[in-house]
């Protein structure tokens, strides 16, 4: 490992630790409301992209392998935002 590829992935790091803090004090702070719920579950495929990329070391490859990993997240993020948006339209009318 390379110094510039240490500072690379510090970088990626502070920046996950960024998402990480920023995601969970808007699910603290969201109520139940529908658009911070969205926001959050963006900013964990935000944070699943990055490790995908960065520390898995799939960004220079392309691929299967590549593109599997980068869509369970956005599969789980519209099954997650599905159900919210289900609770929130049928249970809070």
């Amino acid at each position: 490992m390379t110094d510039a590829s240490k500072g690379k992935l510090f970088g990626t790091f502070s920046t996950l630790m960024v998402f990480a803090s920023g995601g969970a004090a808007l699910a603290a702070l969201s109520g139940g409301l529908l658009v911070p719920v969205a926001a959050v579950l963006l900013i964990a495929v935000a944070k699943t992209r990055l490790v995908i990329l960065d520390f898995m070391g799939l960004r220079t490859q392309g691929g299967g392998m590549r593109l599997a990993l980068l869509s369970w997240p956005v599969l789980f993020l519209l099954a997650a935002f599905a159900r919210s948006a289900a609770l929130a339209f049928f249970v809070g009318a």
